[in-house]
């Protein structure tokens, strides 16, 4: 007889299947056993953005689930901009992903699962880990130039994270998640620089021990210094299937963080590195 957590599953999975009609074939329970990857789009809601990063997952071989999870609303036009200032309803759409994340570990226990979020759903995925039951965590988030808060504290959605959160940020995306954030907010309604173009800002040494140690298992990776393709400021250029193939997946297969030898492997490191030293210092 399956679980009232099982039964929850056979509701919320549905569910997240219905969220794109390409969904149900990357959800099929051969792929949910090797594990979970939710990509969870930007503001501008299902798109070529995110078939693209599933296509660069897809063409590396990573054989798991892989549904893209709308969450805002799909409201024409002005949807975008909603869905970019709805605070309290990204925070549902986020203890709904936490929800989907906690039922299928329970008939799926030990699986990986990561999120995958790009500009808004950066934003989403660290509020879903804050969300998480406790004693549930994923083994990693994945932000592609996240429309957050730079002084986001990610301390509380950390303890969720296995391995740590990996952050891809560019300086060169001004137009966006600098002036458009500053003018909007950021998803977590906080005016400024989105840590996609300036990176999540790191504890200073007067900051409490807890954060300086969740803070450890932070990467961040700055896109104009580990490509020279002339589009590394453009906002979607994270979610390039090449770019996904050759950065993000050895991090996605690797079962801890940082993966050995992976392409910006060596920048994250240097940069949390100098990070910890001014933290503790």
């Amino acid at each position: 007889m399956r679980s009232s957590f099982g039964i929850a599953a056979c509701v919320l999975l549905p569910t997240l299947l219905c969220c794109c009609d390409s969904n149900q074939r990357y959800m099929t329970r051969e792929r949910l056993n090797r594990g979970l990857v939710i990509i969870l789009p930007g503001i501008e809601g299902e798109g070529p953005l995110n078939y693209d990063i599933r296509r660069g997952l897809l063409a590396s071989g990573v054989y798991r689930g892989l549904p893209i999870h709308s969450w805002g609303r799909p409201v024409p036009i002005a949807g975008p901009l909603l869905n970019q200032m709805d605070i309290i309803g990204n925070r549902l759409a986020a203890a709904h992903i936490a929800d989907i994340v906690a039922s299928y570990q329970k008939d799926y226990p030990g699986r990986p699962v990561h999120l995958i979020g790009h500009s808004g759903g950066g934003g989403i995925a660290v509020f879903a880990a804050e969300a998480l039951p406790e004693g549930v965590s994923v083994d990693g988030l994945i932000l592609l130039s996240p429309s957050i808060s730079s002084a986001y504290d990610l301390t509380k959605a950390m303890a969720h994270c296995r391995n740590g959160i990996l952050n891809i940020f560019t300086r060169s995306d001004v137009g966006l998640l600098v002036i458009g954030t500053t003018l909007a907010g950021n998803v977590d309604g906080i005016r400024g620089p989105a840590a996609g173009a300036l990176g999540f800002d790191r504890p200073g040494p007067r900051s409490p021990p807890e954060k300086i140690n969740a803070y450890q298992r932070l990467y961040q990776l700055e896109l104009t210094k580990i490509t020279d393709e002339g589009l590394a400021g453009a906002h979607g250029y994270s979610t390039r299937w090449t770019f996904i193939a050759r950065y993000i997946v050895p991090w996605l297969l690797s079962p801890s963080w940082p993966p050995k030898d992976a392409p910006g492997v060596a920048e994250a490191i240097e940069l949390q590195a100098k990070a910890l030293a001014q933290a503790t210092r």
